[in-house]
């Protein structure tokens, strides 16, 4: 295993090293935007919006090469000359350096910035903060497994036993009898990264696991293996078959469009772009479409979660106020969620004010009217006072909301009913910390019953 540890460094080296020799091959006078990190933001969707971005400005695409393993080189000309856009999609760690060395312009991460790297890159800005943090996309992490496996359910726990090597055979998780075999990404992955930190936790990955650089090879391998179980975006599952998961306290969920949405899925993750503060005028533009209405249907056009806001069916609510608070009402894709306390909103939030206010103008949206659904969660002391907070964050949203002319109809608290997600963690604690906005035309409880 040291060998092999010891050539997999060698081999890195030498694909940056190669990188570095293709960078300085750009032809004279040709301008140039980097971006470096995340595979799964690197494989399709930065190559993808780079060219829906070019032709969004009329330039013309002269093609795309491969010069390394997950790298690739797109080359415009436009009315200034050649334009070249390199993608170095080589794991999220590796992309935080590239930024940090001004190699690069732009770092893709598929998780988000961590304290260290945020003090180790004091001297390019602070990258927590609007302006440097842009989340251009949203992904749940699946599980998956071969489409003819017959479990479509797990805990948390049990995906944790399965990937640490505890639980060895898939009769122990209500599967047919037979050695589980595990697939996993490469350590340099923002995609382990999340899985480590919302799955594994203390747990160490089972040394027999098979390590990815490539989502599509991972994909692929568990499709056609009936023993086999792996982690990768959504927008990678490929043949295989995604599975349903839960948490204590909490009902499977599968991640889809909705799920993914609003961030209930336990394995949610958010996509990021990190640039340094007042980036290049072109490397500003491209940030711009990646977050514009353009850039997110190619989001969605590849496979991962926009964040343009769609009314969406959702079952209804078992708790009965909850329900009836909803009563004629359709859920909107997206969440807005709280550290400690009320606390104020994230960079992510103060993007959704803006889309929601957009599209509440358009006309399909008249005569209809909001509805905000706050929660707590478990830890937040007695129910009294997680009823408080929960009524404190709903009307910290409506207040933003109302400053674009929102119309807001009803706005409560709920306390710590309904749960997403376990409250035995931090991650699952944030999480249940939430407003939800659900839609409805504007009378629709009085008919059906309700309360306005």
């Amino acid at each position: 295993m040291r060998g092999l540890a010891v050539w997999r460094s060698v081999a890195v080296g030498l694909v940056l090293a190669m990188a570095w020799v293709v960078q300085a091959q750009a032809p004279a006078g040709t301008q140039r935007v980097c971006l470096s990190g995340s595979n799964t933001v690197g494989q399709r969707l930065a190559p993808e919006l780079a060219k829906a971005w070019a032709a969004q400005q009329g330039w013309r695409f002269d093609g795309q090469d491969t010069p390394a393993l997950d790298e690739s080189r797109l080359r415009f000309t436009t009315p200034k000359g050649l334009l070249v856009v390199d993608v170095l999609a080589h794991g999220t760690s590796t992309g935080f350096a590239a930024l940090r060395d001004g190699d690069c312009d732009l770092w893709m991460a598929s998780r988000a910035v961590r304290e260290e790297e945020v003090q180790g890159a004091r001297l390019i800005g602070p990258l927590y903060e609007k302006g440097l943090e842009h989340v251009i996309a949203l992904d749940g992490l699946s599980v998956i497994v071969h489409p003819g496996n017959r479990v479509s359910t797990l805990t948390v726990e049990q995906v944790r036993a399965l990937f640490s090597g505890r639980v060895r055979d898939w009769s122990q998780v209500g599967g047919a009898p037979g050695p589980v075999v595990l697939h996993a990404r490469d350590d340099r992955s923002g995609t382990f990264d999340t899985f480590r930190s919302l799955v594994m936790g203390e747990a160490a990955l089972s040394a027999a696991a098979a390590r990815y650089e490539s989502t599509e090879q991972l994909a692929a391998a568990v499709a056609a293996d009936p023993q086999a179980i792996g982690f990768v975006g959504l927008a990678g599952v490929g043949r295989a078959k995604p599975l349903a998961l839960s948490e204590r306290g909490t009902v499977p969920m599968a991640p889809t469009a909705l799920s993914v949405a609003t961030e209930d899925y336990v394995l949610a993750r958010r996509l990021f772009l990190y640039s340094a503060a007042r980036p290049r005028a072109e490397v500003q533009a491209l940030i711009d479409f990646a977050l514009g209405p353009s850039g997110q249907q190619v989001v969605a056009d590849v496979g991962f979660v926009p964040q343009d806001i769609r009314a969406l069916d959702q079952r209804a609510p078992e708790h009965q106020d909850y329900r009836a608070l909803v009563a004629g009402a359709r859920r909107l894709g997206l969440n807005f969620r709280f550290g400690e306390g009320a606390a104020v909103l994230d960079n992510k939030a103060v993007e959704d004010i803006e889309r929601l206010a957009r599209f509440m103008a358009a006309p399909r949206q008249g005569g209809h009217e909001l509805l905000l659904i706050g929660f707590a969660d478990r830890s937040e002391t007695t129910p009294y006072l997680a009823l408080s907070l929960s009524n404190d964050r709903v009307d910290l949203v409506a207040a933003e909301l109302r400053t674009k002319g929102l119309r807001v109809a009803r706005q409560r608290g709920l306390g710590q009913i309904a749960p997403v997600a376990s409250n035995d963690t931090l991650q699952g604690r944030l999480r249940n910390r939430r407003v939800e906005v659900w839609i409805r035309p504007v009378g629709a409880a009085n008919a059906v019953g309700g309360q306005r």
